[in-house]
């Protein structure tokens, strides 16, 4: 058997026992939507933190 037949029947496995267990279903949606927000949300508190250092090196720096 090739992988591409291999893979398609394991694909077609997993969607057989997700919808037989409908509860673990919904627990890897909120799984991946939860990675997702937290991705997001460190993304953004990156972007803050760097544009809170950019000004107090501003600040604080040498004056010219």
């Amino acid at each position: 058997m090739n992988v591409g037949h291999e893979a398609g029947e394991t694909a077609r496995t997993v969607v057989e026992a997700l919808k037989t267990t409908p509860m673990v279903l919904a627990l890897v949606v909120f799984n991946l939507a939860f990675i997702g927000l937290i991705g997001y949300l460190q993304h953004t508190n990156g972007e803050r933190w760097q544009e809170l250092l950019k000004t107090t090196l501003q600040q604080c720096g040498p004056k010219n």
